[in-house]
């Protein structure tokens, strides 16, 4: 995403102060110094705030990583202003024969993640608007049906979250603020591909139904009450334990 000119700024100086490069004040104390939730955070990688995507990758019933989970620090990845974790994964196979006719299919995910500090509240609320509006702009074009929105559970200052159909594939977006720092998650994944294999040819398949043909151990609803209804708010409370824990040493 495009980066705010403000958030720059304060990635680029808390970066210089957590190189020790502030000139003589060498305990980070001085004017360009990070502040607020950045100073604790500002060296994390984005894979360790998600757990590297295990308790997700359970839930997703995903069957392989493709490639690696790529985590980032700050100043770093598609999103600069935070600590990122990206990840594609294997989800079930649907396999059917047909007479002669061999047909396997197989899901997938895509996973994003990330934590962004800031030095004060009023940056993280802007920033946060700022993610909102990006999503609600849908710069990409891509075509979404069937919206619904609504809240994070959990003891948030904001949050929100939209998830959204489309012709081949599911999205889910959340965010939460808390304070001065912003958690958010992207998931989206193809159709559960033994449904859809009822659903293109339900003449094949008489005594059964799209429900019983899926191969997916989660529906789109269940994904996304468990992921802002369960998961958020554990990370969350991960990242608040880790932050005090930090804080004070």
């Amino acid at each position: 995403m495009a980066r705010r000119t403000r958030g720059a700024a304060a990635v680029a100086a808390a970066a210089l102060a957590l190189a020790g490069c502030s000139g003589t004040d060498s305990g980070g104390s001085g004017p360009d110094a990070p502040s607020g939730s950045y100073a604790v955070m500002g060296d994390w990688l984005g894979c360790e705030v998600f757990g590297d995507f295990a308790d997700l990758q359970a839930q997703l019933g995903a069957t392989a990583v493709d490639g690696e989970l790529q985590s980032t620090p700050i100043g770093e990845g598609v999103d600069a202003e935070s600590a990122g974790c990206a990840g594609l994964f294997d989800l079930a196979t649907f396999e059917d024969v047909q007479g002669s006719f061999e047909y396997s299919s197989t899901g997938d995910a895509a996973v994003r993640g990330g934590l962004a500090p800031w030095n004060d509240e009023a940056e993280a609320e802007a920033n946060f608007a700022d993610r909102v509006a990006q999503r609600r702009e849908n710069a990409a074009g891509i075509a979404y049906t069937g919206e619904t929105e609504g809240e994070l559970a959990g003891d948030w200052d904001e949050s929100l979250y939209i998830a959204a159909d489309t012709d081949n594939r599911y999205y889910v977006d959340a965010w939460g603020r808390k304070g001065d720092w912003i958690v958010y998650l992207s998931v989206d994944f193809l159709h559960d591909p033994g449904a859809g294999a009822y659903e293109s040819a339900p003449e094949f398949y008489p005594d059964s139904s799209a429900e019983e043909m899926a191969v997916y151990p989660f529906s789109n609803e269940s994904l996304v009450a468990w992921i802002t209804g369960e998961h958020l708010t554990q990370i969350q409370n991960d990242i608040l334990q880790r932050a005090e824990s930090e804080a004070g040493q």
